[in-house]
């Protein structure tokens, strides 16, 4: 496959959006591939229940994508149009879903804004509110479910002692992650900009980078307008753009919910939605790209206890959740590379 050029230092090998593709699906067929066989396909076809519930996954996954595209475009203060805040979005998931979990689309997100004719300071800053917004959903839903319906909830039965007190370990150790990344992007972005400027330019003073000073004292001048910029957006901006993260995030959440109602007639609706709280730290501390394999293999075991996860439910997951971006950020990317191509200059 050819390659795609993001720019003078970003370029993309095509190919790497097939390794993660083959990758979670021969997860799925080496586990699975039996119990997919095996898999009543007539009676899912058929089924008003199993239609309706295919039907609201998809519709789940639009309001997903719609809440992420209203985000990014109140985020810009007006400056991205409608077809550049779904653009970003698309890409941004394309991006994420090549790249190892662990560091995530972001840096290339920071590039899709720069492409759509944002400044290098004011992408990095939007890119930042826009992982605050996520990380805000995760601390506030996982105490707000604590409170509903207990710790356990969170945790897959029928584990071995040792490996339910890993379990715990890590969803402990996952949520203060996220609760100190809450802290440290409000410190730069709000709390303290310009020490963080301070900071970033005396790196740039060093030896071996000072070649780059003039385009950082640039980009950190960028970085403080966007940032005095956003501190004096309204508290109602703030409000609407939090509100649609939880939008989005539910949504996101509730289309494993859906898929399960394609083969059963009742799910442990809240349950399942908090098990995938839990399965999210595991996602995002695999080295594979978009957590390919990892997924697969870790959805049934977390699900464990509050539903029975099949390989045909792990497809059509991730095809909704994971392969869907890979498809349609490969088609995307060539034609959007040549519109923006001016914008970048």
């Amino acid at each position: 496959m050819s390659n795609v050029s993001w720019g003078k230092d970003i370029e993309i090998k095509r190919w790497k959006a097939v390794v993660p593709a083959v990758l979670g699906l021969g997860v799925i067929f080496y586990f699975y591939g039996e119990d997919i066989k095996d898999v009543g396909l007539g009676d899912v076809v058929y089924s008003s229940r199993a239609a309706l519930a295919l039907a609201s996954a998809v519709g789940l996954l639009a309001i997903r994508d719609l809440a992420y595209m209203v985000r990014v475009k109140m985020l810009s203060l007006g400056q991205f149009s409608w077809r550049s805040s779904l653009n970003v979005i698309l890409l941004w998931e394309f991006a994420s879903a090549i790249t190892p979990s662990v560091i995530g689309g972001s840096p290339i997100a920071i590039y899709l804004m720069r492409r759509e004719g944002m400044t290098l300071g004011r992408s990095v800053a939007t890119v930042l509110a826009t992982s605050l917004m996520d990380e805000f959903f995760y601390v506030l839903a996982v105490p707000l479910l604590l409170f509903i319906i207990g710790m356990d909830a969170f945790i897959p039965g029928d584990l071995s002692s040792s490996a339910e007190a890993g379990l715990r370990i890590m969803f402990y150790a996952g949520y203060a992650i996220h609760c100190a990344i809450t802290v440290f992007i409000m410190f730069v972005l709000f709390i303290a900009p310009n020490a963080t400027r301070l900071v970033i330019l005396r790196v740039f003073r060093s030896p071996g980078l000072k070649k780059w000073r003039l385009q950082a004292e640039r980009t950190t001048q960028e970085w403080m307008l966007a940032s005095e910029s956003l501190k004096g957006a309204t508290r109602g901006l703030w409000m609407k753009t939090l509100g649609v993260t939880f939008v989005s995030w539910t949504a996101r959440f509730f289309i494993l919910n859906a898929v399960l109602y394609i083969f059963f007639e009742s799910v442990q609706n809240v349950e399942v939605f908090a098990r995938q709280l839990s399965l999210w730290i595991a996602m995002l501390a695999s080295p594979t790209p978009g957590a390919s394999g990892i997924a697969e293999f870790s959805l049934p075991v977390f699900m464990q206890g509050v539903a029975v996860v099949g390989g045909a439910t792990v497809l059509i997951w991730r095809m909704l959740t994971y392969f869907i971006y890979l498809i349609i950020g490969s088609l995307l990317l060539p034609g959007w590379l040549v519109r923006t191509g001016r914008k970048i200059h």
